[in-house]
């Protein structure tokens, strides 16, 4: 399991607040380490959010580029 950064859960805070601190880590993309915001089972909502880290920076994903980055994961998975 990895652990997921202090300043993810801090860019996430008004989704951790909501719906808890569920995270899965998606891997290396374009040289930045992915993270994707886990809503709880039966909760509706839009795009998902994702959360490059790169240089001790974060970087909040929506909307379409949030669906391309993850369809990028879904295709190079072994």
């Amino acid at each position: 399991m990895v652990k997921v950064p202090q300043i993810v859960k801090d860019a996430a805070k008004y989704l951790v607040d909501l719906y808890g601190d569920k995270f899965e880590y998606l891997g290396k993309y374009e040289g930045a380490d992915a993270y994707l915001y886990q809503f709880p089972d039966g909760v509706c909502t839009g795009f998902p959010f994702v959360y490059l880290v790169r240089d001790d920076k974060v970087e909040v994903i929506e909307g379409f580029d949030s669906l391309d980055i993850l369809d990028y994961f879904m295709s190079n998975e072994s």
